[in-house]
């Protein structure tokens, strides 16, 4: 009798030490990709040529806990247009945000809003207005050597395509950039989804700015090596 107690409650330890171990895992991971470094990858072309679809980036997720990010700099964000939450959400059971449980697959889920990476342009304060593509912060004309105009077109304020005023991507504003915010654009100009579509970035949504590409991958598997391992500015 008294064996088969020992043996259940070293069974039971076991477990323990295994779910613990766990739990520990869990918490350091978290600690890491929240409060240090993170790795992604860009989906878009939305910040070429400085970025290129296919890098794999490490963003230093450390840097805006003790400095304010300045114009020009490069920051990765929260998305403003993704759900703070799984949808739809009555499927879903919120256990540790950002882990819930899928009642349709019933699995655990990771859900939280994806990185966005762009150039801050406004800062608190600043009048942005965009005239023929060109940027004026405070009415004075705005160039940072990064932008590019692959779209020969310009399209004048007002103008619609498919129910979409496309005459904001070239023509927008003025407008003030309130205190706690900042007014962010993609350095390709006219394909960039940016605070021209979806407005003021919240400081409280910067998670960081991209530090390095440690990696990066072209079309049909192309290993661009010369890109790998550079600091990006």
């Amino acid at each position: 009798m008294e064996e088969k107690i020992t043996v259940a409650r070293f069974k039971k330890n076991a477990i323990q030490d295994w779910v613990d171990a766990i739990l520990w895992a869990f918490v350091v991971a978290m600690i890491i990709r929240n409060y240090t470094f993170q790795n992604f990858k860009i989906p878009t072309s939305s910040m070429e040529k400085t970025l290129l679809v296919g890098d794999y980036l490490v963003a230093n997720k450390m840097k805006y806990f003790f400095t304010e990010p300045k114009r020009d700099d490069i920051v990765t964000f929260r998305n403003p247009d993704d759900p703070l939450e799984p949808q739809p959400r009555d499927r879903f059971v919120q256990i540790l945000p950002p882990i819930y449980w899928s009642k349709d697959k019933n699995t655990f889920v990771w859900h939280e809003k994806k990185n966005v990476v762009k150039r801050v342009i406004g800062m608190p304060g600043d009048t942005v207005e965009i005239v023929n593509k060109r940027v004026y912060i405070n009415g004075e004309q705005y160039e940072n050597g990064h932008e590019q105009f692959l779209d020969p077109r310009t399209f004048h304020r007002g103008a619609i395509s498919r129910n979409m005023e496309v005459g904001l991507r070239d023509n927008f504003g003025p407008v003030a950039v309130p205190e706690g915010h900042y007014f962010v654009l993609g350095d390709n100009r006219d394909n960039s989804h940016d605070s021209r579509w979806w407005g003021f970035l919240d400081r409280n949504d910067i998670t960081g700015t991209p530090a390095m590409i440690f990696l990066s991958v072209g079309e049909g598997m192309d290993f661009r090596w010369e890109r790998s391992f550079t600091f990006i500015k």
